[in-house]
């Protein structure tokens, strides 16, 4: 019998990914950080001021920096919106990430938004009133009163100074006509930015300092920036990284269905005294959802990371408020 010898061409794209899988891999394990604080702030900078970029510099997990074109330079009534799009852990080491080559070593790259559609939506009328009666029913509220409990019984409370909450939705924008008034997504956004409020409430009156209140979602409507605002909520990270670079450690980190391995970073950045956050690893990444990395376990682990899912058999109505399912 004759045997052909088979052989690895040189234009095998999986040398490729296997080879930069294993140099990922080997950066991780020597500690080297696959996010930054500088890399967060500079990269929301120029996403802000993208009309002066032609091209967007990221920095690539081994120190180098890559190039990306701005697709919307020189248009002067853009459809599409950059955003910050993360690779996380995984997508570094075990799937390959779809695109050239040139991303495989990017642990966050330029991501466009269509805006059309959600500009054509609008947004609800009187949405102040609308917010107002979400939080005033949240505040009489059983469920107020058992996570108001639960927080004030945290021995770290008093060392909170920063409460930094991400993808907690949009309240203002009109749904879809498909949306059944009791799904609508900004029913749910309000009751979530009440909980927050009501975090600010608890820790400010604890520690007797005026602790800040910060928010990022990339989907925000101006009306819903200008409602919270109104609240002294500051709206950090429009295109969807400067909010990381909030965190420290002396913050809560609140987080609803964010598009982000929240953990991942927060493990490379800081080391918050409580995080509360849905069980997703990185939420819609089906393969690893469930699988934390181990700096991941490492930093969060100790923490109160799924305060909420910890808690929920005990706190039924307050969970089922908070994911907007029941009526209050």
């Amino acid at each position: 019998m004759i045997f052909s010898e088979i052989t690895y061409l040189p234009q095998d794209d999986g040398a490729q990914w296997r080879k930069s899988s294993q140099l990922a891999a080997n950066l991780y394990n020597g500690g080297g950080k696959l996010w930054t604080k500088d890399d967060l702030r500079d990269i929301e900078q120029q996403l802000a001021h993208s009309d002066k970029h032609e091209f967007f510099t990221v920095r690539l997990i081994d120190g180098t920096e890559g190039r990306v074109k701005n697709e919307m330079f020189g248009e002067k009534q853009p459809i599409w919106q950059p955003r910050v799009k993360y690779q996380e852990y995984w997508r570094l080491v075990d799937v390959q990430p779809k695109g050239p080559p040139e991303i495989y070593r990017c642990s966050y790259l330029i991501h466009w938004e269509n805006i059309s559609v959600p500009k054509f939506l609008g947004v609800l009328d009187d949405s102040d009133i609308l917010f107002e009666e979400a939080k005033v029913a949240w505040d009489k509220s059983s469920s107020r009163s058992l996570f108001k409990s639960l927080l004030e019984n945290t021995f770290v409370i008093e060392k909170v100074t920063k409460i930094v909450c991400f993808g907690l939705g949009d309240m203002c924008r009109n749904p879809p006509e498909w949306y059944k008034p009791d799904t609508n997504p900004s029913r749910r956004s309000k009751v979530q930015h009440s909980i927050a409020l009501t975090m600010a409430e608890i820790c400010r009156a604890s520690t007797g300092n005026e602790v800040q209140l910060l928010a990022q979602d990339p989907d925000y409507t101006e009306s819903s920036i200008n409602v919270l605002q109104k609240h002294d909520v500051s709206i950090v990270g429009h295109y969807g990284a400067g909010g990381f670079a909030e965190v420290d450690n002396n913050s809560i980190v609140f987080s609803a269905f964010v598009q982000a391995p929240l953990k991942q970073i927060i493990a490379d950045i800081a080391r918050p005294l409580i995080i509360i956050t849905t069980r997703f690893g990185t939420f819609g990444s089906f393969d690893h959802g469930q699988t934390q990395i181990p700096r991941e376990q490492e930093r969060c682990g100790k923490n109160m990371t799924n305060l909420i899912f910890q808690y929920h058999m005990r706190m039924k109505n307050w969970w089922a408020t908070y994911m907007g399912c029941t009526s209050m």
